[in-house]
């Protein structure tokens, strides 16, 4: 079977973005998601993340993204963010290859 590779981009808004919250999230990521590039980017009130995946096996297309998103992404800043106000986690781009 083919591997389908993925890319996702996110907005966390409500986050208080600091160097040290920064390098948890990352380290958090890379320690419950190892096999992808994490990129994150502080914006106001908030980070942009992207996440690059080479194969997104065993999910499919359609339950990916949300397992990402609600159970990993989300799992992750309630960890190691500090909120300045209720967390928005947007989707800004899914690509899949």
């Amino acid at each position: 079977m083919a591997k389908t590779s993925c890319t996702l981009k996110y907005l966390a808004r409500g986050i208080i973005p600091t160097r040290e919250t920064k390098q948890a999230l990352l380290a958090e990521l890379s320690e419950v998601i190892p096999n992808s590039t994490v990129t994150a980017l502080p914006v106001n009130q908030g980070y942009s993340i992207e996440l690059e995946f080479t194969d997104i096996a065993p999910f499919n297309r359609t339950s990916f993204e949300p397992y990402i998103a609600e159970h990993v992404l989300r799992e992750a800043l309630n960890l190691r963010c500090q909120f300045s106000g209720a967390l928005q986690l947007d989707l800004l781009k899914a690509h899949f290859g």
